[in-house]
Formats: C-alpha cells, structure tokens, sequence
C-alpha cells in the first residue's frame, strides 16, 4: 500500500520518546504536538489521524497509592484521551495503550486498569464506526521508566526501543489492522492468559512481576 502523504496528524505526549521517534518518521505530514511542557498550536479543522500517545504510571501497591496519583493516572491515560478523541472527531485514531491493559501485574493495578479502559474504548468505538489502531506495548526502553531503573534490567530481551515502536505504527497508519501488540513474545503471552487466566497468573508470577 502506498504510504499517504501531507495528513493533519495530531500526537499527544509529544516530548516523550516514542512520539520523538514516530516525529522524526513523519517528515512528509503536517504534525501538530500536545504536550503538557509545549504551547499548545493551533489545531486545523480536519485531523487525519490522532495518536493518542500520553501515559503516565506509578508503579506501586495499590494502598501505596494517594487519591491524587491515581486520578492522574487515569486522567492522563484515559479520561484526556476519550475527551480529546471525542472533541477532534478525527479520520483515523492511533490510541498507545499497553500490554499491562492485557496482562495485569502486581503494582500495575491502577495502571493496569487504566490502559485496559483504553482497549475497551478503542474496540467500543470502533464499532460505533471509527478506524482505531491500538497499540499495546511491553516494557520500552523510555524515559518513561526513569524512575523504575532496574525493571528494564530486569525484563531484559523482552524490552524494545520506541524507534522500533513507531515504525511498527507508521507502518500500518493505512492499514486496516486493528490491534499491535508489541513484543511478539508479549503478544503470545496475552493469548495465553486469554486461553486461561488463572494458570497463566501463577505460572507466569515469576517473569512478569518485576516492577
């Protein structure tokens, strides 16, 4: 498929890593970033793709957690996601969710949950009629996980660069997929825990729990 062209593509998190990449993939498109530490531009009246790419997470147990963190979390990667989808009403959404929506993990709980309502909007829209790409990730080497160190250490072979994450998206942005799930290793694990979520939880503990 002949790759488009000069498209009004609208990214969120736009100084994060996997934004910086996919910006410097795009250099045919008209881009417009949102982030917090950016000015916000002035939006055209037509967007061709929105990629919805903001997240933010704190990895602790769920009654180390204050109100205010969780309400960010779900602010940041859920509610201003479905809000701003709504208001810009684009031709195609790209939503950046994550694998932790699919398999949940000790100290992920709140972030877990709020990628999970991410897939859940994006297959619900979707069959109101929109084009959405969901993206669902495994652990990436960002800076996302600059407090958290150890864990990409830890996670080793499974983890991926964001340069390997936006060539997979950019790829199919005039595809009909509908869903990536990025490492194929971690692909294999979600339909695992599909097929059997108990066994997979307990046999599965021992590898996943390194946050």
């Amino acid at each position: 498929m002949k790759k488009k062209s000069n498209r009004n593509i609208v990214i969120t998190g736009a100084t994060g890593d996997i934004a910086q990449s996919l910006i410097k993939l795009l250099t045919q498109d008209q881009l417009f970033l949102l982030s917090r530490s950016l000015p916000r531009p002035n939006l055209p009246a037509h967007i061709d793709i929105l990629i919805n790419n903001s997240g933010f997470g704190i990895f602790e147990e769920l009654t180390n957690l204050s109100e205010s963190q969780i309400d960010e979390m779900f602010k940041i990667n859920t509610t201003d996601l479905i809000k701003l989808t709504r208001v810009l009403h684009p031709d195609k959404i790209v939503n950046i969710a994550s694998i932790s929506g699919k398999i949940p993990t000790a100290k992920s709980s709140v972030y877990a949950a709020s990628k999970a309502a991410v897939i859940a909007f994006s297959d619900a829209i979707r069959m109101e009629g929109k084009e959405v790409l969901t993206v669902n990730t495994g652990p990436v080497f960002t800076k996302f996980h600059a407090n958290n160190g150890d864990y990409l250490k830890k996670v080793g072979k499974h983890a991926i660069s964001s340069e390997f994450v936006a060539e997979k998206i950019v790829k199919n942005l005039d595809s009909k997929r509908r869903e990536l799930n990025l490492p194929f290793s971690m692909a294999l694990a979600a339909k695992a825990r599909a097929l059997s979520p108990k066994l997979f939880d307990k046999v599965s503990k021992k590898f996943f729990d390194y946050k």
